[in-house]
């Protein structure tokens, strides 16, 4: 049986999830062995899997009295993780066959990429956004901050680069993220799509609808809350429904922002972090719609376990939500402002109104086009050939 070691640094949220289904998928075909710094989420569903973590001390972000002193400490710490990557390097090069690398906290492409002796295939989930999208993806520091900062972009943006050529294959997940790894790093990649537990997130007869919609999504500024909460302020007062925020991470303060707005539009907000999988899918099955007003997702979860769970998707049209939204057919689609999207929100809403059609070819979608077991065969296929 081949042997693949597995590397990553994801946190919480959709990047570790898919991770997870595709190593149990894989781990029938491939004996596998994760290996991960400390402070990245468990990889592993099953205790039969092997997991080596490694110390890293300097994974946490510097908060408190260290904050003055961030722009050094980042850098030490980035300089401190290539050090990890390079021993852990070390080691999958005597014990593995070929490697499957994902993103990491620190830095999008983990500088391992460029230790490794064996072949790798590098599942890019997303480049250093905050690098190459500084339109959508803009920093609060004051001018000195940001000069402070900026000899720790360019270490980033250079170990990123570098690593990311170095591996053998890139693996992405949609044609957007395709374009745009052609176009910042020159490079070709193949397409694999994570897929759906369609057996888990699942409709439900027993579920009533409320006058709820659900935007899902940390609580950062590029993952189109605001957008969200501007939809809602221009329904009706008299049926505009509650939004439900579900977010892991938070950006610091952006929190008190958005109930700030939403107390100036009138909107009825409920903000819930780090709830289980349990709890998502139920609010999934009770939401009158599932607003996606993410800017350029690369691929994007969210839509996809709203369609299994038959709830009504309303996404903006561009990244990775074109690739799995058909506007009209399994979903809809919005130019991003909060007028369009109001407007297809405010017909989804009427008594008069029936989405069975979109929400039955969205499950159909999911079941026979975005499988768990789709995903890993195309996956594994491709660590077969390495």
């Amino acid at each position: 049986m081949k042997k693949i070691a597995v590397f990553h640094m994801l946190p919480s949220g959709g990047g570790i999830r898919v991770l997870r289904q595709f190593v149990q998928g894989l781990s029938a075909d491939f004996d596998l062995h994760i290996h991960q710094p400390e402070g990245a989420s468990s990889a592993i569903g099953r205790s039969d899997i092997k997991e080596t973590v490694y110390s890293y001390p300097m994974w946490k972000k510097p908060a408190g009295l260290l904050r003055p002193v961030a722009p050094v400490f980042l850098i030490l710490r980035l300089l401190s993780f290539r050090r990890v990557c390079r021993k852990i390097a070390k080691q999958i090069n005597i014990s593995a066959d070929a490697v499957l690398v994902h993103n990491t906290m620190p830095v999008a492409a983990p500088p391992i990429l460029q230790f490794l002796k064996i072949p790798s295939a590098y599942f890019c989930y997303e480049y250093p956004r905050h690098i190459f999208e500084k339109d959508i993806i803009q920093r609060t520091e004051s001018l000195p901050a940001r000069m402070a900062l900026y000899p720790l972009e360019q270490l980033e943006r250079s170990i990123d680069r570098k690593s990311t050529c170095s591996a053998h294959q890139i693996i992405t997940f949609s044609s957007y993220m395709q374009g745009r790894i052609r176009s910042i790093y020159q490079r070709d990649s193949v397409i694999v799509r994570p897929g759906i537990d369609s057996s888990f997130f699942s409709s439900s007869s027993n579920i009533q609808r409320d006058n709820n919609v659900l935007s899902v999504g940390a609580l950062w500024p590029f993952k189109g809350h605001e957008t969200a909460i501007k939809i809602i302020g221009l329904i009706k007062q008299d049926i505009r429904p509650v939004l439900c925020i579900v977010a892991d991470r938070e950006y610091p303060g952006y929190r008190k922002k958005l109930i700030a707005l939403a107390k100036n539009l009138s909107v009825e907000l409920s903000i819930q972090q780090c709830i289980s999988d349990n709890e998502l899918r139920e609010l999934y099955r009770g939401a009158k719609a599932v607003l996606c007003c993410q800017r350029r997702e690369p691929y994007g979860l969210v839509p996809l376990e709203a369609m299994a769970s038959s709830a009504p998707v309303i996404a903006i049209s561009e990244g990775g939500f074109v690739d799995n939204i058909i506007h009209g057919e399994n979903g809809f689609l919005f130019d991003g402002s909060a007028e369009h999207g109001a407007a297809i929100l405010l017909k989804v809403l009427m008594p008069q109104t029936s989405t069975h059609e979109q929400t039955t070819s969205g499950l159909q979608f999911i079941q026979q086009k975005r499988t768990i077991r789709n995903g890993v065969k195309e996956l594994g296929k491709i660590l077969e050939s390495l």
